[in-house]
């Protein structure tokens, strides 16, 4: 049994501009592949990305390093007397 060779053409792409003209040669059946992987992915990426809030920093902001008032602590030993 003899084993066929083919060539293959690789292209480079590194801009959205260049990557929109490939998928304009592609065959049809091959953008339906890519549509179909472009779903998936999507799918499964949120398009945000949602950090957890910095309590400590907006406590900061909102009262300065050293808050008026009694500290927590004596709060709590004044409540269990």
């Amino acid at each position: 049994m003899k084993v066929g060779c083919s060539r293959v053409k690789l292209e480079l792409m590194s801009t959205l501009r260049e990557i929109e003209a490939a998928i304009e040669r592609l065959p049809a059946g091959q953008l339906d592949e890519l549509a179909f992987w472009l779903e998936q992915r999507r799918a499964r990426k949120p398009t945000t990305s949602v950090s957890e809030p910095d309590f400590l920093a907006r406590a900061k902001a909102i009262w300065g390093e050293t808050p008026a008032g009694e500290p927590l602590s004596a709060l709590v030993s004044q409540a269990r007397g």
